[in-house]
């Protein structure tokens, strides 16, 4: 993890500053929150209070409720000015997808509640919306209790499918910078191109939903950018360690490279991955068979949904424009086992910055 002098404090206080007079796009901040009250505390009216903080005139705020039971939804509704949109149950990552409707602006910000936003985090991201072929922007994700630590600059995909984070193996980008994806805690996407995707794939639940649509943004030819000066500070949660994020994980980047990839490419690296998935399965069995099973699960959720699978990938291979080749030769996809593996061996480490909001 780098250091990056463009890190900021962290922000205190609730009250509004002046705002700049310039207009530019209208921005749509969905604000995901799923019992925030009794797992934040004072950290869900923190983000609050610095979004509404931020200096830029034309945005708007969805509060989006998962079906939380601690009385966060009827607490933000009370004390701040929010659309507010509520699921009747926990939908995970993907229930950001129910916040659409509710949008009226061109950019749709999905944004994790346990964030807190630089006043000025919307500025880049609105002059990188300018360029059309730019449809998706990741901010500057910073570790919540040490700002000066990336939580996120971006990441790629290793050919087996499973995501590597750029400030694992680059430094971190001075300016605007192409990336394979972005990270769900503080995404930017026009929302004609999230239309267009029909959001979130919501057979996901959480994880890796947010790389499986840009993914799938980047096969019909848009960018996807890393905006360095668009600061947010992110708290996190959860571990590789936990059996449920084990199982979406596992899943879910094996359908994203059934889904994804050209046939050739499928046929080369979705054994490798099935091979892999033996040799941890294995190697689980003697350390952890609880996590063992998950990954069993995975397995079998793959089997069992094979059919879907199938008729979304014939659905995406349809419209690609793009071809699997440039994304390896611009190091979207990188096909060193070796860099993969140590990236792993970190992960399980550390804690990862996988929020169920």
């Amino acid at each position: 993890m780098k250091k990056n002098e463009n890190a900021t404090e962290e922000l205190e206080g609730e009250e509004v500053v002046e705002r700049s007079g310039e207009m530019g796009p209208k921005f749509s901040i969905i604000i995901a929150n799923w019992n925030g009250k009794e797992k934040l505390g004072e950290l869900l009216d923190r983000c609050l209070a610095s979004v509404l903080n931020t200096k830029y005139d034309n945005f708007e705020i969805i509060f989006l409720d998962n079906g939380s039971t601690d009385g966060s939804y009827e607490y933000i509704c009370s004390k701040y000015p929010v659309k507010a949109v509520r699921n009747p149950r926990n939908l995970g990552g993907v229930g950001k997808n129910k916040g659409l409707k509710a949008c009226d602006g061109e950019i749709v910000v999905l944004l994790d509640n346990d964030t807190v936003v630089d006043a000025r985090w919307l500025e880049e991201p609105a002059k990188l919306f300018e360029n059309p072929e730019i449809g998706i922007v990741q901010a500057n994700l910073r570790l919540l209790a040490e700002p000066s630590v990336a939580d996120s600059t971006g990441h790629c995909i290793s050919v087996l499918g499973l995501p590597v984070e750029n400030s694992f193996f680059m430094e971190e980008p001075k300016e605007p910078t192409p990336i394979f994806a972005g990270k769900g805690a503080a995404l930017f996407v026009r929302k004609e191109l999230f239309e267009r995707l029909n959001g979130f794939d919501e057979d996901y639940f959480f994880y890796f939903e947010e790389t499986d649509l840009c993914w799938r943004a980047r096969l019909l030819g848009y960018e996807v950018y890393f905006s360095p000066r668009s600061v947010v500070l992110h708290k996190g949660s959860g571990t590789f360690k936990n059996g449920k994020l084990l199982f979406h994980r596992q899943k879910n980047t094996i359908a994203s490279m059934i889904k994804c990839y050209e046939f050739r490419n499928l046929i080369l690296y979705l054994p490798l991955r099935l091979l892999f998935e033996f040799a941890s399965i294995f190697f689980l069995l003697f350390r952890n068979p609880s996590l063992a099973l998950s990954d069993v699960k995975a397995l079998v959720w793959v089997l069992r949904n094979m059919r879907n699978l199938v008729r979304k990938r014939r659905e995406i291979q349809k419209q690609r424009v793009v071809s699997d080749k440039e994304l390896f030769e611009r190091g979207f996809i990188v096909k060193s086992l070796g860099l993969t593996v140590k990236y792993l061996r970190s992960r399980f480490k550390r804690f990862e910055a996988v929020v169920v909001a």
